[in-house]
């Protein structure tokens, strides 16, 4: 059974997380680099936010029954063979799974343009989730 209030708490949870990335004070690559405490807080909160996508993808896995993923980025393929999210944005959501991956597992350090990247061009793929999620709510009428 799917619970949409939790998944709407979740993905309230990525909208307040990406609130609080849109203010961070950070402009270019080079203070990105050299302010440790504002690269910290970029990436947890990106951090968070694809945990919070994680969750639901689980959830959703779980609720409607359907194959066991194997991986985090495998559950998006999931997903979108279930009809909840879109083909073509699984794979945005697989790179972001992965990416999560590299900032909990790679302990010698993440490479700063990679995050700074995610967090000046690829925000908007949070936004993606949640708009393929909402639509899914909708047509479901859960």
């Amino acid at each position: 059974m799917i619970d949409k209030i939790l998944i709407e708490r979740k993905l309230g949870n990525i909208e307040e997380f990406l609130k609080e990335l849109d203010a961070a004070p950070v402009g270019s690559l080079e203070e990105f680099k050299s302010n440790v405490v504002a690269r910290r807080f970029i990436e947890r909160n990106i951090e968070l936010a694809i945990e919070q996508m994680l969750d639901i993808c689980k959830h959703l896995v779980s609720g409607l029954d359907l194959k066991e993923p194997e991986t985090y980025a495998e559950c998006f393929d999931i997903l979108s063979e279930g009809g909840v999210i879109h083909a073509d944005d699984a794979k945005k959501f697989q790179a972001m799974a992965r990416f999560r991956n590299m900032l909990i597992h790679v302990y010698d350090g993440i490479d700063n343009t990679i995050t700074y990247g995610i967090y000046k061009k690829h925000l908007a793929d949070f936004t993606l989730f949640i708009s393929n999620l909402r639509g899914f709510l909708q047509r479901e009428s859960l």
